[in-house]
C-alpha cells in the first residue's frame, strides 16, 4: 500500500513539474502565430540590434525571401510617430509606397534587400494580422511589375 502511495506522489510531482514546462497563453498564441508566419513564407529572427534602435524595442524580425531585385528598388525605413523615416532609399522608390501604405501597424521598420525583405514588428494578439501583413507585401514578390 505504501508503495502505491509513493508512486502517486511520484507521479503527481512529474504531472505538476511538465505542467510548469507547457507554454501558456501569449507563448502559445506567438508559437501558433510564427509556425503560421512560417507557413506564408517568413523565417522568424531575434534582434539583436533592438536594444540600441529606439524605433525597434520590443520587436521581432520576420524575413521573407524574394527574387532578387535591382538596387533601385531597395529600400530600408522605420516607422516614427510622424511617419516613416528612410534609412535607404526614399518616397520615389518603385513599389515601396503602396506597400507601407498597406503594413498593419504593428510594423515598425522594414528593409527591402536585394534577396530578401526583412520586417520588423510588434506581433499581434490577433493572426489575421499576419494575412493582412503578407498581402501588404506581395507586391514585392514581383519586382519586375514594380519598374
Amino acid at each position: 500500500m505504501i508503495t502505491w502511495i509513493i508512486v502517486g506522489v511520484v507521479a503527481a510531482i512529474l504531472v505538476s513539474n511538465l505542467a510548469k514546462l507547457m507554454p501558456r497563453g501569449r507563448e502559445r498564441h506567438l508559437h501558433r502565430l510564427r509556425e503560421q508566419a512560417r507557413q506564408s513564407g517568413f523565417a522568424v529572427e531575434w534582434l539583436r540590434e533592438a536594444q540600441r534602435v529606439n524605433q525597434l524595442a520590443g520587436c521581432i524580425a520576420y524575413r521573407m525571401p524574394l527574387e532578387r531585385a535591382p538596387l533601385a528598388q531597395e529600400f530600408s525605413c522605420r516607422r516614427e510617430a510622424d511617419g516613416w523615416v528612410w534609412l535607404h532609399g526614399s518616397e520615389v522608390t518603385p513599389g515601396c509606397t503602396e506597400v507601407l501604405k498597406q503594413l498593419p501597424e504593428q510594423v515598425r521598420g522594414i528593409d527591402r534587400q536585394s534577396l530578401s525583405v526583412v520586417v520588423y514588428w510588434r506581433e499581434p494578439d490577433d493572426p489575421a494580422v499576419l494575412t493582412q501583413l503578407v498581402a501588404a507585401l506581395e507586391p514585392l514578390k514581383a519586382p519586375s511589375q514594380l519598374d
